[in-house]
């Protein structure tokens, strides 16, 4: 919003809104008052829902989420009179993030689906990576985890573009945090204490407190996982000098709320420090969420209570709790009720609502192929690897028919990289990428990238002798192309390594089977001769 355009008084309203927040919270609210009268005055729908906007952004930071999403609502209808459509998508994003903590995934992914169609209507890309950061919130409470990595990452690589971005250092931790929450769900350890390592070697030391917090309360889960107690029990004792009612709630609240969880099953297995820390941290939470009134979240402090309370036999507190948790039950179904009405209401006040939904669904629809697809060869990418691999892997067992696995990269891929440039490194792996997509027309052939120069085929209903046919075919077809390698100890050209494991599924065998074997193979092939085909039975590698 231009504000040079109003006289002096009214500038004055705006600095001291910005200058007082998070400071003196009453400073602020008066400037919004001010504000709204001033543009009710004179007729200025920018200046109205600017103010209601702020004041709402206000009840935020105070934890008071009734009076917030009264005012994120009120705020659009004149905002987007005026055109005002950065602030349209922030309103339609923190009603995303407060209906998440609400615990309606669906109204919170509307919202964030009709921010990112706005910011890319309206060309918004310095909003619209915050909107996908929370998209991954969104897909990690759902464990929807390959999904929360991709829009993660889309975060991240925004970020790492823009050096002399506001916040920088803390708008990367929370997408290194994300990033490794999601590898640590998905189990893959090792992943996730890349990132975490990350998280201290970038951006600890910069954080402020509220930020800091949450990594303590990653590391403290990732270590326990990775049993190292030690390093467990120092950012407990961090997580425990940091929390104060300062907190902003709605901001960190599953954070504490996984790591409440982590203190509670300590507790149970050892001596009472780690019980008497989930008995003064709970404390705290529960205070905060309950100012909040967001019934979800006393939902789960209050599973967790009761979790306790079972476990300590204490009878009396259990039944309490368990009462408490069926009357906040009943309140979130009003609540949800009234969330309905209000959407409902908001989207009749939009203008072409047939147009809005067509480009919601239309953007659902980019997103999903966007979270499958590989952004430099267009084949799918290894999520959509994991989903196919397991229902390709589950007919073949059920139909007891062939299923065979291809792992296969590019020889000596790295020094054409370093020798004739990444960009040529690009178009040498899009080359390959088109001519192993060019095996889908043999039908029941599936192709991915599986990273780097790195590409995975599956192959349904072949004999062993099709299968090592076809891999030859396409060994004839990168060959035929003769794109010069001059580094390269295979040949003077680009040429490929493949693996090969094939089989009939039986009630003991995996995908993760197959996919091993491949690489068992590609592994022989690569220590024995460059530039050939090695197929195996799974069979044999068992």
């Amino acid at each position: 919003m231009d504000i040079s355009k109003y006289r002096s008084e009214v500038q004055n309203h705006i600095k001291d809104l910005e200058n007082y927040r998070g400071v003196d919270p009453k400073r602020s609210f008066q400037a919004c008052d001010e504000l709204e009268k001033y543009g009710e005055r004179i007729h200025d729908d920018a200046l109205i829902g600017f103010a209601r906007f702020s004041r709402g952004e206000l009840y935020y930071a105070d934890n008071s989420m009734a009076e917030f999403y009264r005012e994120m609502l009120s705020c659009m209808r004149p905002l987007e009179n005026e055109g005002e459509w950065g602030y349209v998508a922030m309103a339609n994003n923190l009603l995303g993030i407060m209906s998440l903590n609400r615990g309606n995934a669906p109204f919170a992914m509307d919202y964030y689906i009709k921010a990112i169609s706005i910011c890319h209507q309206h060309r918004l890309g310095d909003l619209e990576w915050i909107i996908h950061m929370n998209m991954a919130a969104l897909y990690l409470s759902i464990e929807e985890y390959p999904n929360a990595l991709q829009h993660a990452k889309m975060g991240m690589d925004y970020i790492l573009e823009h050096e002399n971005m506001p916040d920088r250092i803390q708008n990367l931790a929370v997408s290194y945090l994300d990033i490794g929450k999601a590898f640590l769900s998905m189990g893959e350890v090792d992943k996730a204490k890349e990132y975490a390592m990350k998280l201290e070697g970038e951006c600890l030391r910069a954080l402020p407190s509220m930020d800091a917090l949450v990594v303590y309360c990653f590391g403290a889960r990732l270590f326990h996982r990775n049993n190292e107690n030690e390093m467990r029990n120092r950012c407990i004792m961090e997580i425990s000098r940091i929390t104060s009612s300062e907190i902003m709630i709605m901001d960190v609240f599953d954070d504490l709320y996984d790591y409440l969880k982590l203190l509670l099953n300590l507790s149970e297995e050892s001596d009472g420090i780690f019980e008497d820390e989930f008995k003064r941290l709970i404390k705290e939470v529960e205070k905060l969420t309950e100012k909040t009134k967001v019934r979800n979240l006393q939902k789960k402090v209050l599973s967790l209570k009761a979790r306790y309370y079972r476990e300590k036999k204490m009878t009396k507190e259990y039944r309490s709790a368990t009462t408490e948790f069926f009357e906040i039950t009943e309140k979130m179904e009003q609540e949800n009720a009234l969330m309905i009405r209000n959407t409902i209401n908001l989207r009749n006040n939009l203008n072409d609502l047939a147009m809005i939904n067509k480009e919601v669904e239309q953007e659902n629809k980019e997103l999903h192929l966007k979270s499958e697809t590989d952004a430099l060869t267009g084949m799918y990418n290894r999520f959509k690897l994991n989903t196919y691999g397991d229902e390709a892997f589950e007919r073949a067992y059920a139909k007891q028919s062939p299923f065979a696995i291809e792992i296969l990269d590019i020889d000596y891929f790295k020094q054409y990289n370093d020798n004739y440039g990444h960009q040529s490194g690009d178009v040498c792996i899009r080359a390959v990428a088109d001519m192993v997509l060019s095996l889908r027309a043999f039908g029941n052939v599936f192709c991915a990238r599986y990273g780097g120069d790195e590409f995975v085929i599956i192959y349904e209903n072949y004999t062993e002798e099709e299968v090592y046919k076809m891999a030859m075919e396409l060994r004839r077809r990168v060959m035929g192309k003769a794109f010069e390698h001059k580094y390269s100890l295979a040949s003077d050209i680009v040429t490929i390594s493949q693996g090969i494991c094939w089989g009939v599924p039986d009630a003991d065998s995996r995908l993760y089977d197959y996919l091993h074997g491949a690489d068992a193979m590609l592994y022989q092939v690569k220590e024995e001769s460059r530039n050939s085909v090695k197929l195996g039975r799974i069979k044999e590698q068992q």
